[in-house]
């Protein structure tokens, strides 16, 4: 076990059911010496339900901390970030959508990466396992890791921004079917989504999610935003297999519409300007 800090982040809103199944997953982490900060902007406050309440306690037993916000109205889920980073102290933060259920050695394989690798973030991206009979070769190209995870400059006019279609549908969890037995590889990204480790001093060199109220309410693109700064600087990968599954519910994010009104990339210029110009020399 490394007996890292780490604060696990975990913004949630209207999704009850899948909330209980992602705090099930966090409560049986084999490196449970954790800080959960919860941030709920669900019309219902979750810590009534007496099944939340029972896993919170359950998380505490085994050496975690659970603190509760609940904040309405919704200001959007850049806002939520921002916030959870800005109540965040640990060296480490685990942002946790709540939809997301992890293995139990997830928590302890993403710290054990980050330290070795010591980059901008490692992900682990979720199965959606009703896609587990849809084989797409077409979309299994993958491109590993090989030593030293190292910084990249991609975009999304550049061929590297297709690595995202190994995301869709269960093309991760055909590819991973590949990794022996015991084994973990390291993967290039162009983006990850849903449950990324995260250096917070690194996180915060480059703003953190400040830009929030730059974005309309219904927005999506954030954490594409920040770890495309965070590649150019010092780099980032996700971990193979990845041991984390959706509950595969809708999506919370979208207007009535089932779209969004902004996209957190349409900054991805100036920010680079702002961030990255000025520090990348400065990186080893």
């Amino acid at each position: 076990m490394y007996n890292t800090s780490v604060d696990i982040l975990l913004p949630t809103y209207n999704r009850l059911p899948s909330l209980i199944m992602c705090l099930s997953g966090i409560a049986g982490q084999t490196c449970s010496n954790f800080r959960l900060i919860i941030s709920d902007q669900s019309e219902t406050p979750v810590k009534d339900n007496q099944v939340i309440q029972s896993l919170i306690r359950v998380i505490e037993a085994r050496g975690g901390t659970v603190e509760y916000h609940y904040r309405v109205p919704s200001k959007g889920i850049a806002e939520q970030r921002d916030f959870l980073l800005k109540e965040a102290t640990a060296q480490y933060v685990l942002y946790l959508d709540d939809d997301v259920w992890m293995e139990p050695q997830v928590l302890e394989t993403l710290l054990k990466t980050i330290r070795e690798q010591q980059c901008g973030f490692v992900g682990a991206f979720p199965n959606g396992l009703s896609y587990r009979d849809d084989i797409r070769p077409e979309q299994q190209h993958v491109e590993f890791w090989n030593g030293q995870v190292l910084p990249e400059t991609i975009s999304p006019d550049t061929p590297e921004w297709q690595r995202n279609v190994l995301h869709r549908a269960a093309n991760l969890y055909h590819v991973s079917l590949q990794v022996p037995m015991g084994e973990q590889r390291l993967y290039k990204v162009a983006w990850i989504a849903a449950c990324i480790l995260y250096d917070r001093e690194k996180l915060l060199e480059i703003g953190g999610f400040s830009f929030w109220d730059r974005l309309p309410r219904f927005q999506s693109g954030e954490e594409v935003l920040v770890q495309n700064l965070m590649m150019r600087l010092w780099g980032g990968c996700s971990i193979m297999p990845s041991g984390t599954y959706f509950s595969e519910t809708p999506s919370t994010v979208l207007n009535e519409k089932g779209t969004v009104d902004g996209h957190a990339l349409d900054l991805l210029d100036e920010m680079v300007d702002k961030y990255v110009s000025e520090r990348a020399e400065k990186v080893p």
